[in-house]
Order: structure tokens, then C-alpha cells, then sequence
């Protein structure tokens, strides 16, 4: 790999069979940063899975949908209030990675630099301004 950037991965993006749809193949964690960390400051929402459609000419939404079984997908909010860290675990991407995990969180997320429990820095999806979460329990990720 070339011009390798860290991914926090906290929800789908850990899967196995949505990273093969999203970058052709399964990802590696990171060497010595890849076992599990955590996020401090966002707390862990969800959204349901048609909202919103996933965007890009690799990335098929209802296979995706299917392969997981997931109704909604988990987003982190930014709260300044107290949360449990988020789990979740790093991954090395390429920018071709990069541009194809923005086509797969689609427009009700944005990428963000963090720095997570273990030190790393790392791009993270949370959530996009003016995404309505009103009324979404926090869930906990099954990855």
C-alpha cells in the first residue's frame, strides 16, 4: 500500500463482507495499532439502513443490507457529555480506500480526524450536519 491513512472503524466498516463490497477486499488491521481501541467524545446513535441510499457504482446497498442483517447502521455523535469510549479498531487505507469509503457512508456522514484511547490518529465517520437522530436509542455494534 501507498500513502496509507488510519481508519477508526466502529460499525459496519469492520465487517468483513462490507468491506469486500466496499474495497474488493478484506482489510487487514493495522500492524500494532490494529487490536481493538476506543473513541472518547461521540456517543454511539443509529440511523435506519434505507437513510440514506449508499451512493457509488461499487457498493450495493441492499446486498450490503442483506449480508449484515442490520436495520440500521451505527453513527457516532460529537457530545461533550458523559459516554461510554466507542470500541472500535483501526485500519490502513490507501486513498483509493479512502474515496471509496466516503461513496459507502454516503451523505449522513462526515469525516473527521481523531485521535482515539491508544493515540492514533485516525479518520472517523460521525454524523453530518443536519442529520435528523431525534428519537434513535443508542445501540451497541455487533462487530
Amino acid at each position: 500500500m501507498t500513502a496509507e491513512v488510519l481508519l477508526f472503524a466502529y460499525g459496519t466498516l469492520q465487517d468483513p463482507a462490507v468491506q469486500t463490497a466496499v474495497f474488493g477486499h478484506v482489510l487487514e488491521p493495522h500492524p500494532g495499532t490494529g487490536a481493538p481501541d476506543r473513541l472518547s467524545g461521540f456517543r454511539l446513535s443509529h440511523i435506519p439502513v434505507e437513510d440514506p441510499p449508499i451512493d457509488g457504482p461499487t457498493v450495493d446497498a441492499p446486498q450490503i443490507a442483506a449480508e449484515t442483517g442490520l436495520t440500521h447502521y451505527p453513527i457516532l455523535v460529537p457530545t461533550t457529555a458523559e459516554a461510554p469510549p466507542v470500541p472500535g479498531r483501526l485500519y490502513p487505507l490507501t486513498p483509493a480506500h479512502l474515496t471509496a469509503a466516503d461513496a459507502y457512508e454516503g451523505e449522513a456522514y462526515r469525516r473527521v480526524r481523531v485521535t482515539t484511547e491508544a493515540g492514533a490518529e485516525a479518520w472517523v465517520y460521525v454524523a453530518a450536519e443536519g442529520v435528523d437522530l431525534r428519537g434513535n436509542a443508542v445501540i451497541l455494534s455487533p462487530y
